[in-house]
């Protein structure tokens, strides 16, 4: 993620076309399958807090410049929006909680994802 835009719109950055492409491969098949497409975003590195986004949404590719040099162009960037967004952690809820922000339990959050992966599998 290079840039929030609000709290429920951000931007995707991509160095390199082929995994672009595979990326919009995968969110092209869900779209003609009428899937809808849910992002899980890692909040901190080795940390166990993550965001849940809801019923994204693509846009088109679009250059991703530099911002200082506009003429360099850093690979390609997809703004996404999404319906509503939850936040899970495994760390405990005390430190995070606050009067705006409401975590719910991680493991929850897990088995949904390895559910979803035994899903696919079926499908294959």
């Amino acid at each position: 993620m290079i840039n929030s835009i609000s709290d429920k719109e951000f931007e995707l950055a991509f160095l390199s076309n082929e995994i672009l492409n595979e990326f919009l491969e995968v969110i092209n098949t869900c779209e003609e399958n009428g899937d809808t497409i849910n992002i899980v975003w890692q909040m901190k590195f080795k940390s166990l807090n993550y965001i849940l986004y809801r019923n994204c949404i693509f846009s088109t590719p679009l250059e991703n410049r530099h911002p200082v040099h506009t003429k360099k162009i850093l690979g390609k960037k997809i703004k996404i929006k999404c319906d509503s967004k939850s936040l899970y952690s495994d760390d405990g809820f005390g430190d995070l909680t606050n009067s705006k922000t409401k975590y719910k339990d991680g493991k929850l959050l897990n088995r949904m994802l390895k559910i979803n992966e035994l899903n696919l599998i079926n499908k294959e």
